[in-house]
């Protein structure tokens, strides 16, 4: 079990990785537009500063997922440190703890107040691009349902490894 879930979490972290990259890669090409026409052209393009923006905001969404499952988040160091060394078994207690209270909220979150916000009933599009904003608000949608899978993927790896030592986790 350990082994098929282990490869279905490699096969969703690269899912989220190359659907973040097109999006910083989108990402790049707008700034670079925005950069070069600004100081080679007479004027700059606006949607460029738009659809940066909206690259950004989808490259998180399918990035919190990657960073949920990598550990990656910004934490207090010298605390994850202490506890490694004295006792590793709390620490993955903590992350637990922890992860299951972001799951809890992101859940609420999902249920109580994203449907409000994503899924208006006025249509409004955006002002350069004339793109739908329900496309963008979806990103909000998105992200609120890629984070609980990652943590939920993460809690049940942890569970499973729980015993295990060093060596059997690189398996």
């Amino acid at each position: 079990m350990k082994k098929s879930l282990n490869k279905f979490i490699k096969g969703y972290m690269e899912v989220l990785y190359a659907l973040s990259s097109i999006f910083y890669i989108g990402f790049c090409f707008c700034v670079l537009v925005q950069v070069i026409s600004r100081n080679f052209l007479p004027n700059a393009p606006s949607w460029t500063e738009e659809l940066a923006r909206y690259s950004f905001i989808y490259m998180v969404a399918f990035g919190v997922g990657l960073a949920a499952l990598k550990h990656e988040f910004v934490n207090v160091e010298f605390m994850g440190d202490f506890l490694k060394k004295k006792n590793p078994k709390a620490l993955k207690v903590l992350n637990m703890v922890i992860e299951v209270i972001i799951l809890a909220m992101c859940l609420i979150i999902l249920v109580m107040a994203e449907p409000k916000y994503c899924f208006p009933t006025f249509a409004m599009n955006s002002t350069a691009t004339n793109i739908p904003m329900k496309y963008i608000y979806f990103s909000q949608f998105l992200t609120f349902v890629i984070l609980p899978v990652s943590y939920l993927l993460d809690i049940v790896r942890t569970a499973l490894s729980w015993n295990d030592t060093p060596a059997e986790k690189e398996d």
